[in-house]
């Protein structure tokens, strides 16, 4: 497996686009996250969407199948499937995982696989980059405790973790497959467990990354919980072999919650669609009328981002949104982080 990118911006791989943004043109999001339900079989203490309650709702099948159409036809270049709920509790993303990959769109899929079966694994295995398996414990206790779901969950997340490793190994698949976990008060010290578990699954590799908390949500977590776990994740990494790599994220556990920018620039390069079929810039603004793009049930996604709606909250967000509010460690940070640099004025930029 090749060196994964987890920390970081990747538009220095998409300069022309950066170029593009630089000059005021207009240009299609890069990538999309999509929520195919707003509903999950399980309700994690940490969810970053706690704060909308949960209700369940469903991406209509037609709507996604032409967003796969739409994306090709607009240039996007990725999609992950995750946001509100869980993905795979909508079977419509397996035509979509499908048509989306035949247009050249590389997808992706985050999910807490339960309810991931064989026969879907088989279906969309072949079709996606990369799947990410959340697992927030090694253990069936304490698993329940955090993810609060049915009492079989964890034997069915394992088995099913453990048919798309066979599919993926049968059919010889170019498929990164992964298991993450985020650390929180619950399992700072459950760390090594779960890795071990991450390994003794087949997965390509497992990641340890720290909490980001939404400004509407209660649960929190010590900016220096990983400090308690240090022993395990220098532990965790010993695991590392030539079949399997464990990645902390240790940038991010490091990294100051307090941003290098002074506004938020990053929203036009990733768009986030939800169960209802709108469209906002991140999870910051989500249900909120006032920031939203658009509504695929009356617009397609290329109308949507051709129209002005799109143009004024993108300047409304950069001109009014004070980032020291947002959730901590966005989708955007990094991203930001590189704009910031690319737009600053810096003496004597020709020494090189």
């Amino acid at each position: 497996m090749s060196e994964l990118f987890l920390d970081g911006s990747k538009l220095l791989y998409h300069l022309p686009v950066v170029e593009k943004w630089k000059r005021g043109e207009h240009f299609f999001p890069i990538h999309a996250e999509i929520s195919p339900t707003s509903g999950c079989n399980q309700r994690c203490n940490l969810c970053y969407v706690d704060f909308l309650g949960h209700k369940s709702g469903f991406l209509e099948e037609s709507i996604m199948n032409d967003l796969a159409d739409d994306f090709k036809k607009v240039g996007l270049k990725s999609v992950l499937l995750a946001g509100e709920g869980e993905p795979t509790a909508n079977k419509g993303i397996v035509s979509m995982i499908q048509r989306a990959h035949r247009n050249g769109v590389d997808m992706a899929l985050n999910t807490n696989a339960v309810l991931m079966t064989e026969d879907m694994s088989k279906a969309i295995m072949p079709h996606l980059m990369w799947a990410r398996f959340t697992f927030q414990a090694g253990n069936p206790e304490l698993y329940q405790e955090i993810h609060k779901g049915h009492r079989t969950d964890f034997s069915r997340a394992t088995a099913n973790v453990e048919n798309a490793v066979k599919v993926k190994r049968d059919q010889n698949l170019n498929v990164t497959l992964g298991i993450q976990q985020i650390l929180i008060n619950e399992n700072y010290r459950n760390v090594y467990e779960t890795a071990k578990l991450a390994k003794e699954l087949g997965v390509d590799y497992y990641v340890v990354k720290r909490f980001s908390k939404h400004p509407r949500n209660s649960y929190d977590v010590p900016a220096d919980i990983h400090m308690q776990s240090t022993d395990q994740l220098r532990q965790v990494e010993e695991l590392t072999d030539d079949k399997f790599k464990v990645i902390v994220r240790w940038n991010n556990f490091n990294d100051s919650p307090e941003r290098g920018y002074k506004k938020c620039l990053g929203t036009p390069f990733i768009t986030q669609i939800l169960a209802d079929g709108k469209i906002y810039p991140c999870s910051q603004f989500f249900k909120n009328p006032e920031f939203c793009y658009g509504d695929l049930h009356h617009e397609s996604f290329e109308q949507i981002f051709t129209g002005d709606n799109v143009k004024r909250i993108t300047k409304k967000i950069e001109d009014e949104i004070n980032v020291k509010g947002c959730i901590s460690f966005c989708r955007h940070n990094s991203t930001n982080e590189f704009l910031w640099k690319v737009q600053e004025k810096i003496e004597h930029e020709n020494f090189i």
